[in-house]
């Protein structure tokens, strides 16, 4: 048996001289955002694109109208003293809003006890 032996390098055939051309690839991408929107030739396609994308693709004002219908939901079935979780995940747009919700929630909770933490310190 003879035994192979490999060598590894940790070179890249990549030129290290180029610069990222951000200007570039900011106008391409901006070009194809317009040439898409101009193939749609009416808004209802473009609410299609739109409802097809993942929930933390769309925009951020769409995200916060859906975390606000969420909130106020959820408070609507706690009063009539329902279950909301089936609500909350009925959806992955609800899903992510509510946990969304979670993150913000837990972190205004985070800094006011480390803020009432350092107020008792003084």
């Amino acid at each position: 048996m003879s035994e192979t032996k490999y060598q590894t390098t940790n070179k890249s055939d990549r030129d290290l001289n180029l610069e990222f051309e951000e200007q570039r690839v900011k106008t391409n991408f901006l070009e194809n955002i317009l040439q898409n929107l101009k193939t749609s030739q009416d808004m209802n396609h473009y609410d299609e694109i739109l409802h097809n994308k993942l929930p933390h693709e769309k925009p951020v004002q769409d995200i916060i109208i859906n975390i606000r219908e969420m909130f106020y939901k959820t408070l609507e079935l706690l009063v009539d003293k329902k279950n909301p979780i089936p609500y909350i995940i009925s959806t992955p747009d609800r899903y992510f809003s509510f946990a969304v919700f979670l993150l913000v929630i837990g972190s205004l909770l985070l800094l006011f006890s480390n803020l009432m933490i350092s107020s008792e310190n003084k």
